[in-house]
């Protein structure tokens, strides 16, 4: 805790910038690879999962350092390489692809959507339009809607198709390379259809259950739907006040899995009720809030105000993804909840974020006063 609290101090006093420094970034890009990649030779494994690297008496989780790092890559690039293009946007997934594939084969799923959702963020706000971004998630969609009603999926494709050839922004294109793009675009989805058997079987049993036990929870409720009905018991059972700290009979009681990282909401909901739940994630809406306001703020600075925008996404992903499971409303991802979920690098790198967030307004300040005077 001190530790995490000493860095955030030390990262608010280094000028943002240094982090997105032509020399720094690369060491550090690839420092975090070999990481990623010692964790899978020599790492320590825990439910299933190797994870964990001991470098003497300190155990860490390169997968979370690998947020922070990715997020200094993706700013320091698009602080040279805006997005101009739709095409401009690959040359980012580049950035994202090498720590994510290294992370989900640990396999840590919810980390690599970490990823995801940080590159989406970062790109829309560097110059990507809504239209690039629905380019972007459209396989996904694509996968979801033809696992749930293939029909859906049929739907989907030609909707895709119109609301390309009306809102896509490259209209200076020659109209048959427009359409040859956007047939492109649509067969990707179509494949990506096709493909939903063979990439679920890439996915680890206990991950294939996590994604689909939220949908119905009672279809399975000794097994994978366990997790999120003991959840709804616990925080229903809190109502307003909460039955007392250390009094939850879900929590005392370890009829709540994980209830120490993944399901720690669950706890608070129980034993603290609505009241402190609601001020919580008041908590985490004033931390997301705070960082879009200090990303628009720098926005004169293309490398802070990105940073900015990725350490938000990251922040907002995380509560919305680990919350959204507790009650019932996303699929069990192994999402930390930040501060909260029990994790010495996870909580070392919230910590670091805020660091880097206060970095990035005071320094971006103080360079606009310079400018002024």
């Amino acid at each position: 805790m001190w530790a995490g609290v000493a860095l955030a101090v030390i990262f608010a006093r280094i000028p943002y910038y240094f982090w997105t420094h032509k020399y720094v970034v690369p060491v550090i890009y690839v420092a975090n690879l070999g990481l990623l990649l010692a964790v899978m030779l020599k790492g320590h494994s825990a439910q299933g999962a190797q994870r964990w690297l001991a470098l003497g008496p300190i155990t860490l989780q390169p997968s979370e350092i690998a947020k922070i790092v990715v997020i200094f890559t993706i700013a320091a690039w698009l602080k040279k390489y805006p997005i101009k293009s739709f095409f401009d946007i690959f040359k980012v997934i580049g950035i994202i692809v090498p720590p994510a594939i290294l992370v989900f084969k640990q396999p840590d799923l919810g980390t690599s959507l970490t990823f995801g959702a940080v590159f989406l963020g970062t790109v829309f706000w560097s110059g990507g339009t809504i239209t690039d971004i629905l380019i972007l998630i459209s396989p996904l969609v694509s996968l979801v809607l033809d696992a749930f009603n293939p029909q859906w999926w049929l739907y989907f494709l030609p909707t895709l198709g119109v609301i390309l050839l009306l809102f896509w922004r490259h209209k200076n294109w020659h109209w048959a390379i427009r359409i040859l793009l956007i047939i492109v675009v649509v067969g990707a989805n179509y494949g990506a259809g096709l493909a939903r058997p063979h990439m679920w079987n890439l996915l680890k049993e206990y991950q294939q259950k996590r994604l689909t036990s939220f949908v119905n929870p009672y279809e399975d409720p000794r097994g994978s739907g366990y997790h999120i009905l003991q959840s709804l018991i616990a925080i229903g059972s809190g109502g307003i006040n909460g039955t007392g700290l250390g009094k939850g009979n879900q929590s005392q009681g370890a009829f709540i899995p994980e209830r120490h990282t993944d399901f720690i909401f669950a706890v608070l909901g129980e034993e603290l009720g609505f009241k402190i739940a609601f001020f919580v994630v008041l908590a985490y809406a004033t931390i997301c809030i705070r960082g879009l306001i200090i990303a628009y703020q720098s926005r004169d600075d293309p490398a802070g105000s990105v940073m900015a925008i990725g350490l938000m996404c990251m922040f907002l992903f995380h509560v919305f993804i680990n919350i959204g499971m507790t009650i019932g409303i996303m699929p069990v991802a192994g999402v930390p909840l930040p501060f909260l979920s029990y994790g010495g690098t996870a909580l070392l790198v919230d910590l670091v974020s805020i660091g880097l967030l206060q970095s990035i307004y005071a320094y971006s300040r103080s360079s606009k006063k310079d400018v002024r005077h």
